[in-house]
């Protein structure tokens, strides 16, 4: 464990590089690695594009079917234990597509790794990280979150060992990997107890005569009372419709480079690279941002920059003009995922934070599964990716009024933080009491 090799070292910050490297496995290997084998499966099968684009709109939406249930278990046993089932999980899932023969072999496969991979990935982090922090919050979840955009950057290694040993022994080679380092590191990330010795954020704060003030209390508003408020509504909405058109470029950007710009294999899979490095400045620039100014108007911004790219990938005639708007959007996309959960748990808190995040990323994967295969079906009925990249340009614009309307709902979170107040007050006069009786029988 870390947190006894550093003592010293608060260990929110363990367990925020600890998620990253987590983040960065699986971010390499099944978000943005798994379209180093878009075209090769569909040489090898004969599948259509929307057929083969419907595996990775699986992917997203039975992640997201899966989110909340893995955001109870969080909530209820710890990130710790959650994270190390989901390795096994994922770790055969990939295996299993490494042998697949049929369509429905590949869909079964792609179902499989979307459990394991929503109760390994970011969501199990992000619930761990939002219980040490609450003045940082942003910013911790930003650096966590770049552990997935430097996963950005494996994927030229990952498209290299797709060359040179093919595209199922690849897929061994990373499962063999994810079940080793992958758990080695999954250990150290777990949420905070509530009776941890070190002051949340890692800091102590004084009040105006010098004096440590207590802990901040762990607050949270029931999820089936925060589901009904319009702050959520309007939340869901927006992710809706920014997914529908962030993860069509994901899935999309390397068949849309070789396809469409007539890139090489490994100069369209430079192209993560690039959007991975440009996403990485979204995420830690939008991420020390937002602990400063209203979340949801950096949301509201970093929807704007995706809005910007789009439009570019429809007229580009060129990489270079291409890459243009994958430069413009790339940062919007990175920008996004920090700030998201950080607006969540600014808005309802942090007691039910893992069930929140789960339900919030079942809604938000509608768009994330609907966009790619919308994509890959214009694709397939006119032979070019530019009315797709058009309809998403447009389906993410809504977004930007839907975040900016999204204002916090005031009244439950003070009488959530007052409830929390309150019994912390009865449980800390409970352990005074009980001290002293222990005290009164010594005597």
């Amino acid at each position: 464990m870390l947190r006894r090799l550093a003592p010293n070292v608060y260990e929110g910050w363990i367990v925020v590089g600890s998620a990253a490297v987590m983040v960065l496995i699986f971010a390499a290997t099944f978000f943005y690695g798994f379209g180093t084998i878009f075209n090769e499966v569909i040489d090898e099968f004969g599948w259509s594009v929307a057929a083969t684009s419907l595996a990775f709109s699986l992917r997203s939406e039975v992640g997201g079917l899966a989110a909340p249930v893995v955001g109870g278990m969080v909530d209820r046993m710890g990130a710790q234990r959650v994270i190390l089932a989901g390795i096994v999980v994922s770790t055969l899932g990939v295996l299993a597509m490494s042998y697949i023969q049929e369509i429905w072999h590949f869909y079964a496969a792609m179902v499989i790794i979307a459990f394991g991979s929503s109760s390994a990935g970011g969501q199990v982090g992000l619930a761990a990280i939002a219980t040490w922090f609450e003045e940082r919050r942003a910013r911790a979840m930003s650096l966590m979150t770049v552990g997935a955009g430097l996963g950005g950057l494996l994927v030229v290694v990952i498209a290299w060992l797709v060359e040179q040993v093919g595209w199922r022994d690849a897929l061994r080679i990373l499962a063999l990997f994810m079940a080793t380092f992958g758990t080695l590191v999954a250990v150290n990330v777990r949420s905070r107890p509530l009776d941890h010795p070190q002051p949340m954020d890692g800091r102590r704060y004084l009040d105006a005569l010098g004096a440590e003030m207590p802990t901040a209390v762990r607050w949270g508003i029931q999820w089936r009372r925060a589901l009904r408020t319009r702050a959520f509504v309007l939340m869901a909405l927006g992710m809706v419709a920014l997914s529908f058109g962030t993860t069509a470029v994901v899935v999309h950007q390397i068949p849309y480079l070789e396809r469409e710009i007539g890139a090489s294999k490994a100069l369209a899979g430079s192209s993560v690279a690039v959007f991975t490095l440009t996403s990485i400045v979204g995420r830690l620039g939008f991420g020390f941002l937002a602990d400063r100014y209203e979340k949801r108007r950096m949301m509201a911004v970093a929807t704007g920059l995706v809005v910007l790219g789009l439009p570019i990938l429809t007229f580009a005639d060129s990489f270079a003009m291409a890459m243009l708007g994958i430069v413009l959007l790339a940062p919007g996309f990175g920008g996004s995922i920090p700030v998201r959960p950080a607006l969540l748990a600014d808005y309802f808190g942090t007691r039910y934070f893992g069930t929140m995040n789960g339900i919030g990323a079942l809604v938000m994967t509608t768009g994330g599964a609907i966009g790619p295969w919308v994509v890959g079906f214009m694709v397939d009925r006119t032979g070019s990716y530019d009315g797709g990249w058009l309809l998403a340009t447009g389906v993410t614009a809504l977004a930007i009024p839907l975040f900016l309307l999204a204002r916090p709902p005031d009244a439950l979170i003070e009488a959530a933080r007052a409830e929390a107040t309150a019994e912390r007050a009865t449980g800390d006069a409970d352990c005074a009491e009980a001290a002293a009786e222990r005290a009164t029988a010594s005597e």
